[in-house]
């Protein structure tokens, strides 16, 4: 019998009553790069996350590092993915905020995100891919709410395309907006 073939100990074995595996905390700030014809930026992706189907699109951004505020982790996220120099008192005040509790298709990992929107106004010229998968040719796309609602693969957060309509109606709201996952 090889390691991988062999039986956990049964003390290594979750109990009846066990809950399952913990979920890791991931606190994120991403933005919504809106472009002067209502747009977002979205990157396109193969799924990674369970129950998402085979592809996906999703705002700019990622994990907030220790010591850094939400608006200083998305200025260096923009930086890293778009090459956006974003000073972080230029992002203004978060948009929405997002909870969500996703599965990691390779891992099987848990993750309890809890996500915050900033909004930044930005065309396609002031943009310059810094990753191979974000500069695919099906890599980014820029949709309008209507383009979201029909595009083929999921839109992450769901609730973006609500959200995307309200601030070109109403401008960014005085407090975040908590949207649906």
């Amino acid at each position: 019998m090889t390691i991988a073939e062999a039986p956990r100990p049964a003390a290594a074995r979750p109990a009846p009553d066990d809950p399952g595996p913990k979920a890791i905390r991931r606190n994120t700030a991403r933005a919504l790069v809106l472009d002067p014809d209502g747009r977002i930026l979205l990157f396109h992706r193969d799924a990674t996350i369970r129950g998402v189907g085979d592809r996906y699109y999703y705002t700019p951004g990622g994990g907030i590092e220790p010591g850094e505020t939400p608006a200083e982790a998305a200025a260096r996220e923009l930086f890293e993915e778009l090459r956006l120099r974003v000073a972080p008192g230029d992002l203004g005040d978060p948009v929405a905020t997002c909870y969500s509790l996703q599965q990691r298709i390779d891992t099987g990992a848990f993750v309890a995100a809890d996500d915050v929107f900033f909004l930044l106004r930005a065309t396609a010229a002031d943009i310059a891919f810094t990753s191979p998968a974000h500069a695919a040719p099906a890599g980014h796309a820029w949709l309008d709410p209507d383009a979201m609602e029909a595009a083929p693969d999921r839109v992450l957060p769901r609730g973006l395309p609500a959200l995307l309509r309200r601030v070109l109606a109403e401008g960014p709201p005085a407090t975040p907006i908590h949207i649906r996952w």
